[in-house]
Protein backbone atom coordinates (compact mmCIF):
# COMPACT_ATOMS: atom_id res chain seq x y z
CA UNK A 1 0.00 0.00 0.00
CA UNK A 2 1.78 3.21 -0.65
CA UNK A 3 1.07 6.45 0.54
CA UNK A 4 -2.20 8.11 -0.12
CA UNK A 5 -3.61 4.63 0.19
CA UNK A 6 -3.99 3.52 -3.43
CA UNK A 7 -2.50 -0.05 -4.22
CA UNK A 8 1.50 0.74 -5.97
CA UNK A 9 0.91 -1.03 -8.72
CA UNK A 10 -2.46 0.74 -9.34
CA UNK A 11 -3.66 3.65 -11.67
CA UNK A 12 -5.63 6.41 -10.74
CA UNK A 13 -8.65 4.94 -8.83
CA UNK A 14 -12.13 6.69 -9.08
CA UNK A 15 -13.93 7.56 -6.09
CA UNK A 16 -17.18 8.96 -5.27
CA UNK A 17 -17.18 12.86 -4.57
CA UNK A 18 -18.14 13.26 -0.50
CA UNK A 19 -21.92 14.20 -1.43
CA UNK A 20 -22.78 11.83 -4.04
CA UNK A 21 -24.51 8.87 -2.59
CA UNK A 22 -26.73 11.16 -0.05
CA UNK A 23 -27.68 13.36 -3.19
CA UNK A 24 -28.35 10.23 -5.60
CA UNK A 25 -30.58 8.71 -2.76
CA UNK A 26 -32.05 11.66 -0.97
CA UNK A 27 -32.07 14.50 -2.98
CA UNK A 28 -34.98 16.15 -0.85
CA UNK A 29 -33.74 15.42 3.02
CA UNK A 30 -31.85 18.04 5.12
CA UNK A 31 -28.48 17.86 4.09
CA UNK A 32 -27.04 21.28 6.25
CA UNK A 33 -28.64 22.90 9.18
CA UNK A 34 -27.66 25.95 10.81
CA UNK A 35 -29.58 28.09 13.30
CA UNK A 36 -32.35 26.45 12.60
CA UNK A 37 -32.37 27.40 8.47
CA UNK A 38 -31.89 24.09 6.32
CA UNK A 39 -30.53 23.33 2.73
CA UNK A 40 -31.50 20.31 1.15
CA UNK A 41 -29.13 17.76 -0.58
CA UNK A 42 -30.20 19.09 -3.75
CA UNK A 43 -29.72 22.57 -3.14
CA UNK A 44 -26.44 22.19 -1.41
CA UNK A 45 -24.93 19.93 -4.41
CA UNK A 46 -26.33 22.43 -6.61
CA UNK A 47 -24.55 25.11 -5.26
CA UNK A 48 -21.11 23.07 -5.07
CA UNK A 49 -21.77 22.40 -8.68
CA UNK A 50 -22.42 25.52 -9.44
CA UNK A 51 -18.86 26.72 -7.31
CA UNK A 52 -17.14 23.82 -9.69
CA UNK A 53 -18.53 25.82 -12.67
CA UNK A 54 -16.85 28.79 -11.40
CA UNK A 55 -13.29 27.30 -10.42
CA UNK A 56 -13.25 26.12 -13.31
CA UNK A 57 -13.97 28.89 -15.89
CA UNK A 58 -11.33 30.90 -13.88
CA UNK A 59 -8.78 28.59 -14.11
CA UNK A 60 -8.37 26.77 -10.58
CA UNK A 61 -8.98 23.17 -11.58
CA UNK A 62 -6.08 21.18 -11.76
CA UNK A 63 -4.41 21.51 -8.61
CA UNK A 64 -4.87 25.28 -7.93
CA UNK A 65 -5.10 25.89 -4.06
CA UNK A 66 -8.67 27.48 -2.67
CA UNK A 67 -7.86 28.12 0.94
CA UNK A 68 -11.23 28.07 3.20
CA UNK A 69 -11.26 30.69 6.09
CA UNK A 70 -14.07 30.32 8.16
CA UNK A 71 -16.42 29.10 10.99
CA UNK A 72 -18.80 26.61 10.60
CA UNK A 73 -20.95 28.50 8.13
CA UNK A 74 -23.45 27.15 6.13
CA UNK A 75 -21.50 26.53 3.02
CA UNK A 76 -18.94 25.27 4.74
CA UNK A 77 -19.71 21.41 3.02
CA UNK A 78 -20.34 22.78 -0.34
CA UNK A 79 -17.15 25.24 -0.82
CA UNK A 80 -15.72 21.28 0.20
CA UNK A 81 -17.50 19.71 -2.41
CA UNK A 82 -17.34 22.55 -5.08
CA UNK A 83 -13.66 22.38 -4.77
CA UNK A 84 -12.97 18.58 -4.81
CA UNK A 85 -15.56 18.25 -8.11
CA UNK A 86 -13.48 20.98 -10.09
CA UNK A 87 -9.86 19.27 -9.58
CA UNK A 88 -8.77 22.11 -6.96
CA UNK A 89 -7.13 21.47 -3.36
CA UNK A 90 -8.81 22.63 -0.93
CA UNK A 91 -7.08 24.10 2.07
CA UNK A 92 -9.14 24.55 4.88
CA UNK A 93 -7.33 27.27 7.65
CA UNK A 94 -7.21 27.79 11.41
CA UNK A 95 -9.27 30.85 12.01
CA UNK A 96 -7.89 31.07 15.54
CA UNK A 97 -4.17 31.47 13.65
CA UNK A 98 -2.08 35.06 13.72
CA UNK A 99 -2.32 36.90 10.60
CA UNK A 100 1.25 36.60 10.52
CA UNK A 101 0.96 32.69 11.13
CA UNK A 102 -1.90 32.61 8.24
CA UNK A 103 0.55 34.77 6.38
CA UNK A 104 2.88 31.63 6.43
CA UNK A 105 0.24 29.04 5.02
CA UNK A 106 -0.27 31.53 2.21
CA UNK A 107 3.69 31.72 1.39
CA UNK A 108 3.94 27.99 1.39
CA UNK A 109 1.09 27.13 -0.98
CA UNK A 110 0.20 30.06 -3.02
CA UNK A 111 -3.86 29.89 -2.68
CA UNK A 112 -5.41 31.38 -6.02
CA UNK A 113 -8.94 31.88 -3.55
CA UNK A 114 -9.47 32.68 -0.04
CA UNK A 115 -13.37 31.96 0.70
CA UNK A 116 -13.70 33.65 3.67
CA UNK A 117 -16.65 34.00 6.73
CA UNK A 118 -18.45 36.99 7.20
CA UNK A 119 -15.78 38.27 10.23
CA UNK A 120 -12.67 37.19 8.06
CA UNK A 121 -13.16 38.78 4.80
CA UNK A 122 -10.96 42.42 6.01
CA UNK A 123 -8.07 39.29 6.91
CA UNK A 124 -8.50 37.98 3.65
CA UNK A 125 -8.05 40.79 1.83
CA UNK A 126 -4.79 41.42 3.67
CA UNK A 127 -3.20 38.14 2.84
CA UNK A 128 -2.02 38.55 -0.72
CA UNK A 129 -4.35 36.28 -2.27
CA UNK A 130 -5.20 36.83 -5.90
CA UNK A 131 -9.12 36.47 -5.16
CA UNK A 132 -11.58 36.71 -2.28
CA UNK A 133 -14.81 35.77 -2.26
CA UNK A 134 -16.70 36.30 0.92
CA UNK A 135 -19.65 34.59 2.56
CA UNK A 136 -23.26 35.87 3.61
CA UNK A 137 -25.46 38.65 2.60
CA UNK A 138 -23.55 41.90 4.08
CA UNK A 139 -20.40 40.68 2.03
CA UNK A 140 -19.18 44.06 -0.03
CA UNK A 141 -20.83 43.58 -3.88
CA UNK A 142 -17.00 43.10 -5.24
CA UNK A 143 -16.15 39.77 -3.08
CA UNK A 144 -19.82 38.13 -2.60
CA UNK A 145 -19.86 34.61 -2.58
CA UNK A 146 -23.09 34.52 -3.25
CA UNK A 147 -22.90 37.05 -6.00
CA UNK A 148 -20.51 35.09 -7.61
CA UNK A 149 -22.65 31.77 -8.15
CA UNK A 150 -25.46 33.90 -8.99
CA UNK A 151 -26.94 32.44 -12.60
CA UNK A 152 -24.38 29.98 -13.43
CA UNK A 153 -25.28 26.25 -14.42
CA UNK A 154 -25.36 23.21 -11.44
CA UNK A 155 -24.52 20.27 -13.64
CA UNK A 156 -25.15 17.34 -11.89
CA UNK A 157 -22.38 16.45 -9.85
CA UNK A 158 -19.68 13.50 -11.26
CA UNK A 159 -19.41 9.81 -11.24
CA UNK A 160 -16.24 9.32 -9.68
CA UNK A 161 -12.94 11.34 -9.14
CA UNK A 162 -9.52 10.05 -9.61
CA UNK A 163 -8.29 9.19 -6.65
CA UNK A 164 -4.91 9.59 -7.16
CA UNK A 165 -4.68 13.36 -6.91
CA UNK A 166 -4.48 15.35 -3.93
CA UNK A 167 -7.84 16.89 -2.74
CA UNK A 168 -6.83 18.59 0.09
CA UNK A 169 -3.96 20.53 2.04
CA UNK A 170 -4.46 19.91 5.81
CA UNK A 171 -1.90 22.16 7.82
CA UNK A 172 -0.81 20.42 10.69
CA UNK A 173 -1.46 21.81 14.25
CA UNK A 174 1.81 23.14 14.68
CA UNK A 175 2.45 22.25 18.88
CA UNK A 176 5.99 21.37 18.98
CA UNK A 177 6.95 23.56 15.13
CA UNK A 178 6.05 25.26 12.08
CA UNK A 179 2.72 23.48 10.64
CA UNK A 180 3.08 21.57 7.59
CA UNK A 181 1.14 21.03 4.49
CA UNK A 182 -0.53 17.23 4.90
CA UNK A 183 -1.19 15.93 1.24
CA UNK A 184 -4.49 14.03 1.19
CA UNK A 185 -5.46 12.05 -2.10
CA UNK A 186 -9.02 11.52 -2.87
CA UNK A 187 -8.50 8.22 -1.97
CA UNK A 188 -7.18 8.51 1.15
CA UNK A 189 -9.84 10.75 2.22
CA UNK A 190 -12.38 8.75 0.84
CA UNK A 191 -10.99 5.93 2.94
CA UNK A 192 -10.72 7.94 6.17
CA UNK A 193 -14.27 8.79 5.69
CA UNK A 194 -15.31 5.65 5.75
CA UNK A 195 -13.28 4.46 8.34
CA UNK A 196 -14.28 7.45 10.52
CA UNK A 197 -18.03 6.15 10.02
CA UNK A 198 -17.51 2.84 11.02
CA UNK A 199 -16.12 4.02 14.15
CA UNK A 200 -18.71 6.53 15.25
CA UNK A 201 -21.25 4.27 13.97
CA UNK A 202 -22.84 6.57 10.56
CA UNK A 203 -26.04 5.60 9.51
CA UNK A 204 -28.58 7.24 6.69
CA UNK A 205 -31.21 8.01 9.53
CA UNK A 206 -29.03 9.96 11.86
CA UNK A 207 -28.36 13.27 12.47
CA UNK A 208 -24.71 14.49 13.66
CA UNK A 209 -24.05 17.48 15.53
CA UNK A 210 -20.83 19.42 13.85
CA UNK A 211 -19.21 21.36 17.13
CA UNK A 212 -15.63 20.89 16.50
CA UNK A 213 -14.11 23.47 14.30
CA UNK A 214 -14.46 21.66 10.45
CA UNK A 215 -11.34 23.07 9.06
CA UNK A 216 -10.24 20.27 11.43
CA UNK A 217 -8.95 16.97 9.89
CA UNK A 218 -11.55 15.49 12.39
CA UNK A 219 -14.33 16.82 10.96
CA UNK A 220 -14.22 13.97 7.96
CA UNK A 221 -16.40 12.15 10.59
CA UNK A 222 -19.36 14.61 9.97
CA UNK A 223 -18.93 14.00 5.67
CA UNK A 224 -19.31 10.59 6.71
CA UNK A 225 -22.73 10.97 7.09
CA UNK A 226 -23.27 13.12 4.59
CA UNK A 227 -21.99 10.50 2.16
CA UNK A 228 -24.58 8.00 3.67
CA UNK A 229 -27.20 10.41 3.55
CA UNK A 230 -28.09 12.04 6.80
CA UNK A 231 -28.37 15.16 7.85
CA UNK A 232 -25.58 17.39 9.09
CA UNK A 233 -26.64 19.72 12.01
CA UNK A 234 -23.30 22.48 12.91
CA UNK A 235 -22.62 25.01 15.15
CA UNK A 236 -21.04 27.72 13.92
CA UNK A 237 -18.82 27.90 16.83
CA UNK A 238 -18.81 25.34 19.84
CA UNK A 239 -20.60 26.34 22.93
CA UNK A 240 -21.11 24.49 25.89
CA UNK A 241 -24.74 25.11 26.90
CA UNK A 242 -25.80 25.53 22.98
CA UNK A 243 -24.44 22.06 22.86
CA UNK A 244 -25.89 20.80 25.40
CA UNK A 245 -29.64 22.18 25.09
CA UNK A 246 -29.51 21.02 21.10
CA UNK A 247 -28.46 17.56 22.13
CA UNK A 248 -30.73 17.48 24.68
CA UNK A 249 -33.52 18.29 22.62
CA UNK A 250 -33.47 15.39 20.65
CA UNK A 251 -33.45 14.78 16.96
CA UNK A 252 -29.33 14.72 17.11
CA UNK A 253 -27.79 11.33 17.15
CA UNK A 254 -23.90 11.54 16.89
CA UNK A 255 -21.56 14.10 18.07
CA UNK A 256 -17.59 13.91 18.19
CA UNK A 257 -16.08 16.71 20.93
CA UNK A 258 -12.39 16.64 22.33
CA UNK A 259 -12.09 15.88 26.11
CA UNK A 260 -11.90 20.11 26.67
CA UNK A 261 -15.53 20.59 25.17
CA UNK A 262 -16.86 17.68 26.82
CA UNK A 263 -15.75 18.89 30.61
CA UNK A 264 -17.36 22.25 29.73
CA UNK A 265 -20.66 20.71 28.86
CA UNK A 266 -20.59 18.66 32.28
CA UNK A 267 -19.75 21.61 34.27
CA UNK A 268 -22.68 23.12 32.98
CA UNK A 269 -24.98 20.55 35.13
CA UNK A 270 -28.53 20.31 33.66
CA UNK A 271 -29.77 20.24 31.07
CA UNK A 272 -27.17 17.28 29.64
CA UNK A 273 -27.41 15.60 26.35
CA UNK A 274 -28.80 12.27 27.09
CA UNK A 275 -30.80 11.98 23.64
CA UNK A 276 -27.27 11.30 21.50
CA UNK A 277 -26.31 7.58 20.54
CA UNK A 278 -23.04 7.60 20.41
CA UNK A 279 -19.86 10.29 20.53
CA UNK A 280 -16.28 10.20 19.13
CA UNK A 281 -13.80 11.77 21.24
CA UNK A 282 -9.76 12.08 20.34
CA UNK A 283 -7.21 14.63 20.09
CA UNK A 284 -6.10 14.85 23.16
CA UNK A 285 -6.11 12.44 26.19
CA UNK A 286 -9.28 11.84 28.18
CA UNK A 287 -8.52 11.99 31.40
CA UNK A 288 -10.34 8.58 33.22
CA UNK A 289 -12.15 10.60 35.66
CA UNK A 290 -13.76 12.37 32.97
CA UNK A 291 -15.20 9.83 30.97
CA UNK A 292 -16.41 7.83 33.67
CA UNK A 293 -18.43 11.09 34.40
CA UNK A 294 -19.62 11.31 31.21
CA UNK A 295 -20.75 8.08 30.81
CA UNK A 296 -22.59 8.24 33.81
CA UNK A 297 -24.58 11.38 32.78
CA UNK A 298 -25.09 11.13 29.22
CA UNK A 299 -25.74 7.20 29.28
CA UNK A 300 -24.88 6.78 25.68
CA UNK A 301 -22.08 4.67 23.94
CA UNK A 302 -18.30 6.39 23.26
CA UNK A 303 -15.91 5.40 20.93
CA UNK A 304 -12.21 6.62 21.36
CA UNK A 305 -10.84 7.66 17.76
CA UNK A 306 -6.86 7.40 17.47
CA UNK A 307 -4.81 9.11 14.18
CA UNK A 308 -2.83 11.97 13.22
CA UNK A 309 -3.52 14.43 10.37
CA UNK A 310 -0.79 12.63 8.58
CA UNK A 311 -2.71 9.17 9.37
CA UNK A 312 -6.30 9.12 10.30
CA UNK A 313 -7.83 6.11 11.79
CA UNK A 314 -5.19 4.57 13.37
CA UNK A 315 -6.66 2.79 16.29
CA UNK A 316 -10.89 3.05 17.74
CA UNK A 317 -11.90 1.99 21.78
CA UNK A 318 -15.12 0.86 21.02
CA UNK A 319 -18.29 1.20 22.91
CA UNK A 320 -17.71 -2.19 24.68
CA UNK A 321 -14.81 -1.71 25.87
CA UNK A 322 -16.08 1.49 27.80
CA UNK A 323 -16.38 -0.40 30.84
CA UNK A 324 -15.29 1.32 33.76
CA UNK A 325 -16.12 -2.30 35.60
CA UNK A 326 -15.13 -4.72 33.33
CA UNK A 327 -12.02 -3.17 32.53
CA UNK A 328 -10.93 0.02 34.03
CA UNK A 329 -7.95 0.37 32.70
CA UNK A 330 -9.05 0.57 29.38
CA UNK A 331 -10.37 4.01 29.81
CA UNK A 332 -6.96 5.06 28.82
CA UNK A 333 -6.58 3.41 25.81
CA UNK A 334 -6.97 4.52 22.53
CA UNK A 335 -8.05 1.03 21.68
CA UNK A 336 -6.70 -1.66 18.89
CA UNK A 337 -6.10 -0.98 15.23
CA UNK A 338 -8.37 0.29 13.02
CA UNK A 339 -9.40 -2.08 10.14
CA UNK A 340 -7.21 -2.16 6.91
CA UNK A 341 -4.60 -0.18 9.11
CA UNK A 342 -1.44 -1.97 10.40
CA UNK A 343 0.23 -0.25 13.38
CA UNK A 344 3.85 -1.38 14.65
CA UNK A 345 5.51 0.25 18.12
CA UNK A 346 9.69 0.32 17.63
CA UNK A 347 12.73 1.71 19.17
CA UNK A 348 14.25 4.48 17.45
CA UNK A 349 16.16 1.60 14.80
CA UNK A 350 12.60 1.37 13.55
CA UNK A 351 12.75 -2.49 15.56
CA UNK A 352 9.45 -3.98 16.81
CA UNK A 353 9.84 -3.68 20.90
CA UNK A 354 7.95 -6.91 23.05
CA UNK A 355 4.47 -6.16 24.56
CA UNK A 356 4.71 -3.89 27.94
CA UNK A 357 7.78 -1.92 26.35
CA UNK A 358 7.57 2.09 25.10
CA UNK A 359 8.49 2.44 21.59
CA UNK A 360 7.00 4.86 18.63
CA UNK A 361 3.40 4.15 17.13
CA UNK A 362 4.29 3.74 13.43
CA UNK A 363 1.20 2.69 11.17
CA UNK A 364 0.33 2.04 7.21
CA UNK A 365 -2.96 2.00 5.92
CA UNK A 366 -5.54 3.44 3.06
CA UNK A 367 -5.63 6.78 5.12
CA UNK A 368 -2.22 7.53 5.02
CA UNK A 369 -1.14 11.04 3.76
CA UNK A 370 0.77 11.20 0.40
CA UNK A 371 3.28 13.76 1.89
CA UNK A 372 4.12 17.44 2.79
CA UNK A 373 3.45 20.16 0.60
CA UNK A 374 6.59 21.15 -1.06
CA UNK A 375 8.40 19.51 1.44
CA UNK A 376 10.20 16.09 0.35
CA UNK A 377 12.96 15.78 3.13
CA UNK A 378 10.32 15.96 6.30
CA UNK A 379 8.00 13.19 4.01
CA UNK A 380 11.04 11.22 3.86
CA UNK A 381 11.78 11.29 7.20
CA UNK A 382 8.42 10.59 8.69
CA UNK A 383 7.75 8.03 5.64
CA UNK A 384 10.42 6.14 6.38
CA UNK A 385 9.96 2.49 5.24
CA UNK A 386 6.44 3.49 3.75
CA UNK A 387 5.32 3.78 7.69
CA UNK A 388 4.02 6.77 9.18
CA UNK A 389 6.04 7.71 12.03
CA UNK A 390 3.54 9.76 14.45
CA UNK A 391 6.54 10.90 16.81
CA UNK A 392 3.59 8.73 19.83
CA UNK A 393 5.35 7.01 22.42
CA UNK A 394 3.05 3.89 23.97
CA UNK A 395 2.31 0.25 24.14
CA UNK A 396 0.82 -2.78 23.69
CA UNK A 397 -0.95 -4.85 26.83
CA UNK A 398 -1.16 -8.28 27.05
CA UNK A 399 -4.14 -8.30 25.05
CA UNK A 400 -3.22 -6.13 22.43
CA UNK A 401 -4.84 -2.24 23.32
CA UNK A 402 -2.90 0.24 22.35
CA UNK A 403 -1.85 2.59 25.38
CA UNK A 404 -0.05 5.78 24.79
CA UNK A 405 2.39 7.39 26.94
CA UNK A 406 4.00 10.80 25.36
CA UNK A 407 4.86 12.81 22.45
CA UNK A 408 8.60 11.04 21.60
CA UNK A 409 9.89 14.94 21.79
CA UNK A 410 7.64 15.18 25.16
CA UNK A 411 9.86 12.62 27.11
CA UNK A 412 12.05 14.25 30.09
CA UNK A 413 15.47 13.04 30.61
CA UNK A 414 16.10 14.11 34.28
CA UNK A 415 19.42 12.62 35.54
CA UNK A 416 19.78 10.16 32.85
CA UNK A 417 15.94 8.93 33.86
CA UNK A 418 13.12 9.28 31.63
CA UNK A 419 9.95 10.67 32.74
CA UNK A 420 7.15 10.45 30.36
CA UNK A 421 4.90 13.85 31.23
CA UNK A 422 1.52 11.66 30.93
CA UNK A 423 2.37 9.64 34.43
CA UNK A 424 2.96 12.65 35.79
CA UNK A 425 -0.27 14.63 35.21
CA UNK A 426 -2.20 11.13 35.74
CA UNK A 427 -1.18 11.60 39.06
CA UNK A 428 -1.74 15.01 39.91
CA UNK A 429 -5.19 15.15 38.14
CA UNK A 430 -5.98 12.03 40.75
CA UNK A 431 -5.92 14.69 43.20
CA UNK A 432 -9.25 15.81 44.27
CA UNK A 433 -8.89 19.41 44.24
CA UNK A 434 -6.90 19.39 40.73
CA UNK A 435 -8.85 19.60 37.74
CA UNK A 436 -5.76 19.42 34.93
CA UNK A 437 -2.71 19.48 35.07
CA UNK A 438 0.79 19.56 32.21
CA UNK A 439 3.91 18.69 33.13
CA UNK A 440 7.01 19.46 30.78
CA UNK A 441 11.15 19.75 31.53
CA UNK A 442 12.34 22.92 31.91
CA UNK A 443 16.35 22.96 31.68
CA UNK A 444 18.58 22.69 34.87
CA UNK A 445 22.56 22.75 35.12
CA UNK A 446 22.50 19.62 37.54
CA UNK A 447 19.66 17.36 36.21
CA UNK A 448 20.04 18.54 32.48
CA UNK A 449 16.16 18.96 33.12
CA UNK A 450 13.93 19.13 35.73
CA UNK A 451 10.53 18.47 36.47
CA UNK A 452 7.94 21.08 36.64
CA UNK A 453 3.93 21.38 36.34
CA UNK A 454 1.63 23.61 35.63
CA UNK A 455 -2.16 23.07 37.77
CA UNK A 456 -5.77 24.48 37.01
CA UNK A 457 -7.02 23.67 40.20
CA UNK A 458 -10.89 23.54 40.51
CA UNK A 459 -13.36 26.15 41.26
CA UNK A 460 -12.99 27.02 45.28
CA UNK A 461 -10.21 24.98 45.35
CA UNK A 462 -7.07 26.30 47.14
CA UNK A 463 -4.47 23.36 47.17
CA UNK A 464 -0.92 24.16 48.09
CA UNK A 465 1.75 23.53 45.74
CA UNK A 466 3.94 21.76 48.19
CA UNK A 467 0.90 19.34 48.37
CA UNK A 468 0.52 18.50 45.06
CA UNK A 469 4.46 17.41 45.10
CA UNK A 470 3.97 15.71 48.09
CA UNK A 471 0.91 13.93 46.84
CA UNK A 472 3.27 12.93 43.59
CA UNK A 473 6.32 11.53 45.76
CA UNK A 474 3.64 9.37 47.31
CA UNK A 475 3.25 7.40 44.50
CA UNK A 476 6.07 8.04 42.02
CA UNK A 477 9.37 7.48 42.02
CA UNK A 478 11.47 10.69 43.50
CA UNK A 479 12.43 11.95 40.07
CA UNK A 480 9.12 11.82 38.37
CA UNK A 481 7.63 13.80 40.50
CA UNK A 482 7.77 17.73 40.19
CA UNK A 483 10.60 20.21 41.22
CA UNK A 484 8.43 22.99 40.94
CA UNK A 485 4.50 23.21 40.76
CA UNK A 486 2.87 26.65 39.59
CA UNK A 487 -1.05 26.63 39.89
CA UNK A 488 -2.74 28.81 36.47
CA UNK A 489 -5.70 30.01 35.88
CA UNK A 490 -5.89 28.02 32.30
CA UNK A 491 -3.38 25.44 30.09
CA UNK A 492 -3.02 26.65 26.43
CA UNK A 493 -4.45 24.85 24.15
CA UNK A 494 -4.63 25.00 19.93
CA UNK A 495 -8.30 24.96 18.41
CA UNK A 496 -8.57 21.63 18.15
CA UNK A 497 -8.14 21.27 21.66
CA UNK A 498 -4.50 19.93 22.20
CA UNK A 499 -2.20 21.22 25.09
CA UNK A 500 0.37 24.04 23.99
CA UNK A 501 3.59 22.21 25.89
CA UNK A 502 5.85 24.99 24.48
CA UNK A 503 3.73 28.03 25.81
CA UNK A 504 3.77 26.12 28.94
CA UNK A 505 7.30 25.44 29.01
CA UNK A 506 7.78 29.00 27.82
CA UNK A 507 6.56 30.03 31.55
CA UNK A 508 9.75 28.92 32.75
CA UNK A 509 12.27 30.74 30.29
Amino acid sequence: MSAGGAPADAGPLLVPDLLSHGFRRYPDRDCVVVDGAARSFAEVSGRASQLADLLRERGLGDGARVALLSHNEPEYVEVRVGSQRAGSIVVPLNYRLSESELRGIVADCAPELVVAGPEYGELAARLGVPWVLELGPDAPPERSYEAALAGRPAAPPPAGLDGSLVTMLAYTSGTTSRPKGVMLTNWSAHATMLAMGQEIGAHPDATYLACTPMFHIGHTVGFSFLYLGATHRQLRRFDAAEFAAVAAAGGVTHSQLVPAMVHSVLELGDPQPRALERVLYGAAPMPPDLLRRALEAWGCEFVNGYGSTEAMGISMLPPADHDPERRPDLLGSVGRSSPGTAVRLVDEDDRDVAPGEVGEVIARGPSLMAGYWGNPEATAEALRGGWMHTGDLGYRDRDGYLHLVDRRNDKIVTGGENVYPSEVEHRLTEHPEVLEAAVVGVADDRWGERVAAAVVLRDGASADPDALIAHCRAALAPYKAPKEVRIVAALPRNATGKLLRREVRSGWA
